[in-house]
């Protein structure tokens, strides 16, 4: 769960903040559990200090993919709203992909770009070629269902990724996703941002605005992280908060990438939480903030 904070025009966060919760150790079966819910409202709690302190006026709370995917999704938002005051948003998959092409428009001038973001419930894409809401594709899965569905262990053995390839493989041949042979692949997001530090830290690449990723070298990361046994020092270093699902993530990156025939790879650091703020300012986005806090 993250927040960020800007000035009254939504430029450039001035302040980022994060707290780690893994969903993993709060679901029963595709339930949240009170425990669950009580560790939302106090990390929401965190952030709500953390605003008053920074002289906040307006406070918008938005959740994604992960909330969409369980069945007591609104018994959590008013429990969410009781306990804290805070009136949650849910946004759908193509509206979340749209946040993420409204936040990485510096990226249109490059060769065909396809704004990819890999989240736990889902993956969305956008076709940055487009205009407005065309060119939004929604994969109902992500590297944490797919964590779920496929993996024992905390790391999936090489049978598994096998599987898990299987399956990535058959979903992107139904799903009506086009080729992009050719074009630029930038990922966005917490998860795909991960990737990027583990992959930095790998080849011991210096810290640059312009974060680049070279496929073929990615290819030789996850055949590391899928069979070397010293792979957890790399993780934990760089993904504490992802360790349950990184190397999931980083296995169905390469398989999207090399399905929909990408040449050039681009980070971003820019995502759906400073698109949807862009979306609400400008009166795009019709957001409820929540009340004083």
């Amino acid at each position: 769960i993250s927040m960020l904070v800007c000035g009254k025009d939504g430029a450039r966060p001035a302040y980022k903040y994060r707290e780690s919760l893994s969903a993993l150790s709060f679901t029963e079966g595709s339930k949240l559990t009170e425990h669950g819910v009580e560790k939302i409202c106090d990390k929401i709690s965190v952030f709500q200090d953390q605003c008053k302190k920074l002289g906040v006026e307006k406070l918008y709370v938005v959740s994604t993919a992960a909330m969409r995917f369980i069945d007591n999704a609104e018994e959590v938002f008013e429990a969410i709203r009781t306990r804290t005051g805070a009136i949650v948003n849910q946004i759908d998959g193509d509206t979340e992909a749209y946040c993420d092409c409204v936040a990485n428009e510096k990226f249109r001038s490059m060769k065909m770009p396809v704004i990819i973001d890999i989240g736990g419930a889902s993956i969305e894409m956008c076709d940055l070629t487009k205009s407005g809401k065309e060119g939004m594709y929604c994969l109902n899965f992500g590297a944490l269902t797919l964590q779920r569905k496929f993996v024992k262990s905390v790391y999936p053995d090489k049978e598994e990724c096998s599987k898990i390839k299987k399956y990535i493989k058959k979903a992107l041949s139904k799903a009506e996703v086009p080729s992009f042979e050719g074009g630029t692949a930038v990922l966005v997001g917490a998860t795909n941002r991960s990737v990027y530090e583990i992959y930095r830290d790998y080849y011991d690449i210096e810290v640059s605005e312009n974060m680049t990723i070279e496929l073929e070298k990615l290819k030789k990361l996850a055949k590391k992280l899928i069979e070397a046994p010293d792979r957890s020092h790399l993780l934990i270093k760089n993904a504490p908060e992802k360790i349950y699902f990184i190397v999931v993530a980083l296995i169905t990156l390469v398989q999207l990438l090399k399905r929909f025939g990408f040449a050039e790879i681009a980070v971003s650091d820019y995502g759906v939480k400073e698109g949807y703020l862009k979306l609400a300012l400008s009166g795009e986005e019709k957001a409820q903030p929540s009340p004083s806090f």
